[in-house]
């Protein structure tokens, strides 16, 4: 009790200072239950599927990643092979133009051999 005499100070001092450390406490409050076998059981096959699914969950995830690194590769080797294609390509063009070039040349030194050799 809080008083405003005098007498009563040490009082109502001890009362406040009572009340801030009552303020002070936090209760949490739990259910009691006790545990038997079959609760205990039940509570791990729980925790059981609980981890398979996220055991499942990680596999598939890995098995996702580990097919999106193929994918990769793959393209990887398709533009591989793709860039060795059109090198093989540009190559074989610039034969055909030697071969053409050639074969003018042959012919235009037929056609000379055929007239007598005048241009040679």
């Amino acid at each position: 009790m809080i008083s405003p005499s005098a007498d009563a100070l040490g009082e109502s001092q001890s009362t406040l200072k009572f009340a801030t450390r009552a303020k002070k406490i936090k209760n949490e409050a739990r259910i009691n239950e006790d545990i038997d076998q079959r609760t205990l059981l039940r509570k791990y096959e729980i925790e059981l599927k609980r981890l398979k699914q996220e055991l499942q969950q990680r596999n598939h995830n890995e098995h996702i990643v580990k097919l999106e690194d193929e994918r990769k590769k793959a393209m990887e080797d398709r533009n591989a092979a793709i860039t060795a294609l059109e090198q093989r390509s540009l190559e074989f063009m610039h034969e055909k133009e030697q071969k053409r070039f050639l074969e003018q040349k042959i012919s235009a030194m037929n056609s000379q051999m055929i007239l007598g050799g005048e241009k040679i």
